[in-house]
């Protein structure tokens, strides 16, 4: 699709008009000279509608395609394409300018068209990466050609959108725990073995009684019609629910060098969401600040993974403060079956955690909650920075003030019944993966 063109005096146009209105002006003190002045104009004139009549069946001749991968990494380097085709009769010299989102960088990028010949197809490539999850969409493409004499030069903007969704870019690089390669090898050992440990719970066959079997496990009907002890054996349930909760409060918008916390938390949520579905287990996503954003009960199957990552790809901090009651009250009223409950957020001090550590309690009292806790790396370089001026010691004072706080806060929680991991965000994954395997290995469901 394309918009109106424009077609505008080009700078060698003004250029001319500007001398001329000088010969003009010499005319008063040599007349000879107004004689030359109406020839060039006749001439400009002539060259001008010739130049006219070629843009317009220039502008009209392209053809434009543009080419991209549909999804990328946040903050990950992609390439672009940009396919120009002249349908035309004529060449083509001018410039091509792709104007981008706001969170993409380069903004523009600019590509001289030289000499473009007759049906020449010619393939503009440029390298993007963007910094913020979400969906985006490109578009327009601005075109600009000079006339053949260089009287005029035409323009006409192309829509040529095309849509990208950027994902966190740890989950979009691959299905690998790259952080921790060590950490990667224990993780899928404990989690294959997981599967044959624990109290089982999920009823599998009736066998006959072999020597060290719990008696407690004795099924004294298929015992009386068999004539002889059966009892009853179970597995550890697979089918397990798993709700991964978001928080995207205030605290959440903490920038960490290119990222933000909340960008940690939703890489470690796809990362812990997808390890659960490839065991067999349900995924649900819960988002909130200060209201309830979205609820996705948990699922299982091939599109699952798919609709959990559409769920929180593109959630951003609003900066308002977090409401966990109201997160809480939703989980309680949806969620009836007992589930594993991830709640990715931060704690301040002890009056904030107050707010929320009842409907903490009462959440834990239902189902296994685990509460990460993501701390700002910053508090902890202040204690260690070197004290040189007044300045310096009012930072570093308040700094462990808030650090005591949040540990009181964080010991509060854990005596709510609640398993609390205290990481930096960046160091989030791999702690949160080993407490997921951690307890599935306990069978605690």
């Amino acid at each position: 699709m394309s918009f109106p063109l424009s077609i505008r005096p080009s700078p060698r146009l003004i250029y001319i008009a500007g001398v001329l209105v000088a010969f003009s002006l010499l005319a008063f003190f040599w007349p000879p000279v107004a004689w030359l002045v109406p020839p060039i104009i006749l001439l400009v004139a002539i060259l001008a509608a010739n130049d006219y009549r070629a843009l317009r069946r220039d502008l009209d001749a392209i053809v434009l395609e543009r080419r991209m991968p549909s999804t990328v990494g946040r903050n990950r380097p992609f390439s672009m394409e940009l396919w120009l085709t002249n349908q035309g009769t004529n060449p083509w010299t001018g410039e091509v300018r792709d104007v981008v989102p706001r969170n993409m960088q380069p903004q523009i990028a600019i590509h001289p068209l030289n000499r473009v010949a007759p049906r020449q197809t010619l393939r503009l490539n440029s390298s993007y990466r963007i910094a913020v999850r979400g969906l985006y969409e490109l578009g327009p493409v601005w075109i600009r050609l000079e006339g053949r004499w260089g009287m005029l030069e035409g323009q006409r903007s192309f829509s040529c959108t095309a849509p990208i969704d950027v994902y966190p870019e740890q989950y979009h690089a691959s299905g690998k725990f790259s952080k921790d390669d060590t950490a990667e090898v224990r993780l899928l050992d404990l989690l294959t073995r997981s599967r044959q440990q624990g109290v089982g719970t999920e009823f599998q066959s009736l066998t006959e009684y072999r020597q060290g079997d719990d008696p407690r496990r004795m099924d004294w009907r298929a015992t009386a019609r068999y004539g002889r002890p059966i009892v009853r054996r179970f597995q550890v349930e697979q089918h397990r629910d798993l709700m991964l909760i978001l928080d995207c409060g205030r605290l959440m918008g903490t920038t960490l060098g290119d990222a933000t916390k909340l960008d940690s938390a939703v890489d470690a949520a796809l990362m812990l969401g997808r390890l659960a579905l490839q065991n067999g287990d349900r995924c649900g996503v819960g988002v909130f600040d200060k209201e309830v954003l979205g609820y996705l009960p948990p699922v299982a199957g091939r599109h699952a993974m798919q609709a959990i990552t559409r769920s929180i790809y593109h959630v951003q901090s609003r900066y308002q403060e977090s409401d966990f009651s109201l997160m809480f009250a939703a989980l309680q009223s949806r969620q009836q079956k007992r589930a594993l409950v991830v709640i990715l957020s931060d704690i301040v001090d002890t009056q904030t955690t107050h707010r929320f550590r009842a409907s903490l309690a009462s959440l834990a009292r239902r189902h296994v909650v685990v509460f990460a806790a993501l701390r700002s790396p910053l508090l902890a370089e202040l204690l260690h920075d070197p004290v040189e001026t007044l300045l310096d010691g009012h930072r570093k004072m308040i700094a462990f003030r808030i650090l005591r706080e949040r540990e009181q806060a964080v010991h509060m929680v854990r005596r709510s019944g609640v398993h609390v991991l205290d990481v930096e965000p960046s160091k989030l994954t791999v702690p949160l993966i080993n407490q997921f395997i951690a307890l599935r290995r306990e069978n605690v469901l």
